[in-house]
């Protein structure tokens, strides 16, 4: 499946495309589960959550314009999730005759963004991974990720250290562009 950018997501997803809302839940369920359990959710509340964030997104999208000068997805998700989490907190709490407990926003808008740097650098090394050839993103992975010295991997992949240097450039240049149309 060739890499869709968001703003053509968006699109499909207004429309109506189930196979794009199939590739939106796989790639954000995990980030929707992180920051609910961040907002005080437990496990077994984690699959509610994700429901009722999609709901609301499907219930949404038919009257949704993406601008991206209006804000960020990411910070629109994160309100949903937000909202969605307190409203699960809620009546928990509420069964159970507690008082709600409250959570620090700029603790939780923290913990977010550390979730979304994760889920960037996870979805475009996937990306990458179909983009480039398997040897050229063992290199890359070796480099960048686990933080071989060059020399090293030069030696472990039998390349002279400039072509390492060379696929490293290349790879760095087209992630750049992946993270760029992830994190519009």
């Amino acid at each position: 499946m060739c890499f869709t950018t968001r703003y053509s997501i968006f699109t499909k997803l207004k429309d109506g495309d189930e196979r794009a809302w199939e590739d939106f839940y796989r790639r954000y369920d995990p980030l929707i589960r992180l920051h609910g359990q961040d907002c005080g959710l437990k496990p077994d509340n984690l699959d509610d959550l994700v429901q009722n964030v999609m709901v609301s997104l499907m219930g949404q999208m038919s009257k949704f314009s993406y601008d991206p000068q209006k804000g960020r997805f990411r910070d629109y998700l994160r309100k949903i999730i937000r909202v969605k989490s307190m409203d699960i907190m809620r009546q928990i709490y509420k069964n159970e005759k507690e008082p709600l407990p409250q959570q620090e926003d700029l603790y939780l808008d923290d913990l977010f963004d550390s979730e979304w740097e994760n889920y960037l650098r996870d979805e475009s090394l996937k990306e990458l991974k179909k983009q480039i050839s398997a040897r050229h993103y063992q290199i890359f992975y070796m480099l960048d990720v686990q933080n071989k010295p060059v020399r090293e991997v030069a030696t472990l992949t039998q390349q002279p250290i400039a072509t390492i240097y060379s696929i490293r450039t290349r790879a760095e240049e087209i992630i750049k562009k992946i993270v760029e149309e992830l994190d519009n």
